[in-house]
C-alpha cells in the first residue's frame, strides 16, 4: 500500500510538472523545430490549459502528500501563471485590433454585409485547370453559391515557406467564406527550390486571368475580388495586389508576412528554429548579394509600396518565431506614409 501511495504521489508530480512543461514551451522561443508547434499551438488553447492546471493542483491537494505535494503545487501555480498571460492580454488586444480597423475604414461607407438569415449553401468544383505562361498547368478548387450571379470574391493561397503546402491547407477559411455567400477560389503555385522566383508570383497572376477568364461560370465578380494569404502566400499576396491584375482587387490580407526579405536574411530571428536564411536560399537561388540582390527587393513587398494601393490587412504574433513584428510594423508606416489605407494588427501571445 505505502508503494502504491509512493507511485500516486510521484504520478500526480510528475504530470503536473508535464503540464508545466507544455506551458513553458509555449511561452519561450522555440529553438528547435519540433518546439514551433507547441509554442504555436499552447497560447491558443489557454482556457483549456488553465482549467487543466487547475484539476491537477485540485488532484494533488487531495491525494498528494509531502514533498510530491509541494512540487505539485508549484508546478501548477506556475502553469496557471503562463496560462493566464493569453486571457489578460486577450481584451486589450482586441481594442487594439478594432481600433486598427476602426482607423483604416474611417470616412468609407459601412460595407454591406454577406451574410443572410442563414448561411448559404455552396458547391466545390476542383482542380480546375489554369494554364501557365511556360506551357505547364496548376489547379484551384472554386466554392460558389448554388444560386447564379456574380459575388465577391476571395483569393486564398496557402504558406508553407514556399517550399510546401497545398491549396487543401486553407480549407476551413475557403468554407467559411462560401457559407457566407462569398465566392471563394484556392489557388496553387510551383514550389522551391525546384523552381524559384519570380515563379510563384507567376503562378498567382496566372492563377488570376483563369479567375477573370471563367468569372461567369465561377460566380465571379471581378471588380470586387479580394486576396488572403499566410505566411509565403501573403508574400505571394501582397505581390500581386500591388501589381497589375486581371480582376480588380479591392483588399489585401496578410497573416504574418515577409515583407522585406533583405532584412530577413541580414537579421534572421534569434533562435531560428526553421532556418530562415536556408528557406530565403531555397527561394531565390542564394544570399541577396551581387546578382540575387534586386531578386530579393523584387520579392519584398515592401518595395512595391506606392500610391493607390488596395486596402491592406496585416496580422502578426508578437512572440513569432519566423517573422518578426518589425517586418509588420514596416510595410504599416510605408504604406501610411504614402496614404494607404492599412490596418495592422499585434496578438501579444500568438506564434
Amino acid at each position: 500500500m505505502r508503494f502504491l501511495r509512493a507511485c500516486g504521489n510521484g504520478f500526480v508530480a510528475a504530470f503536473a510538472l508535464f503540464v508545466c512543461a507544455l506551458e513553458i514551451a509555449g511561452t519561450l522561443p522555440s529553438p528547435i523545430l519540433p518546439l514551433l508547434a507547441l509554442s504555436v499551438t499552447v497560447p491558443e488553447v489557454a482556457p483549456f490549459a488553465l482549467v487543466l492546471a487547475i484539476v491537477v493542483g485540485l488532484v494533488a491537494w487531495r491525494f498528494a502528500r509531502g514533498r510530491s505535494r509541494r512540487i505539485a503545487l508549484g508546478a501548477v501555480l506556475l502553469a496557471s501563471f503562463l496560462a493566464l498571460v493569453p486571457l489578460v492580454e486577450f481584451p486589450f488586444a482586441a481594442k487594439a485590433a478594432q481600433s486598427e480597423l476602426r482607423g483604416a475604414l474611417a470616412n468609407l461607407p459601412t460595407a454591406r454585409s454577406q451574410r443572410a438569415d442563414g448561411p448559404f449553401r455552396f458547391e466545390v468544383l476542383e482542380n480546375r485547370r489554369v494554364p501557365l505562361r511556360d506551357g505547364n498547368a496548376l489547379g484551384l478548387d472554386v466554392y460558389r453559391s448554388v444560386a447564379p450571379g456574380a459575388r465577391p470574391t476571395l483569393v486564398t493561397i496557402y504558406g508553407g515557406a514556399w517550399i510546401f503546402g497545398s491549396r487543401r491547407d486553407t480549407r476551413s477559411i475557403d468554407e467559411a467564406y462560401a457559407a457566407r455567400g462569398y465566392t471563394v477560389v484556392a489557388i496553387d503555385y510551383r514550389h522551391a527550390p525546384k523552381f524559384r522566383f519570380p515563379t510563384q508570383v507567376d503562378d498567382v497572376r496566372d492563377a488570376l486571368s483563369t479567375i477573370a477568364k471563367h468569372a461567369a461560370e465561377w460566380h465571379v465578380d471581378r471588380d470586387r475580388v479580394a486576396l488572403f494569404g499566410r505566411s509565403a502566400g501573403a508574400e505571394l499576396a501582397l505581390l500581386a495586389a500591388y501589381g497589375p491584375a486581371p480582376v480588380r482587387v479591392r483588399a489585401v490580407v496578410g497573416f504574418y508576412t515577409p515583407t522585406d526579405l533583405i532584412a530577413g536574411y541580414q537579421s534572421p530571428p534569434r533562435p531560428d528554429p526553421a532556418d530562415v536564411r536556408a528557406i530565403l536560399r531555397a527561394y531565390l537561388g542564394g544570399p541577396p548579394g551581387p546578382p540575387r540582390v534586386e531578386a530579393y527587393r523584387a520579392a519584398s513587398p515592401l518595395a512595391h509600396v506606392r500610391t493607390g494601393l488596395p486596402p491592406t490587412l496585416l496580422v502578426v504574433g508578437l512572440r513569432d518565431s519566423l517573422i518578426t513584428p518589425d517586418m509588420q510594423r514596416a510595410l504599416r508606416d510605408a504604406l501610411r506614409a504614402r496614404g494607404n489605407r492599412v490596418a495592422a494588427v499585434e496578438i501579444p501571445w500568438s506564434n
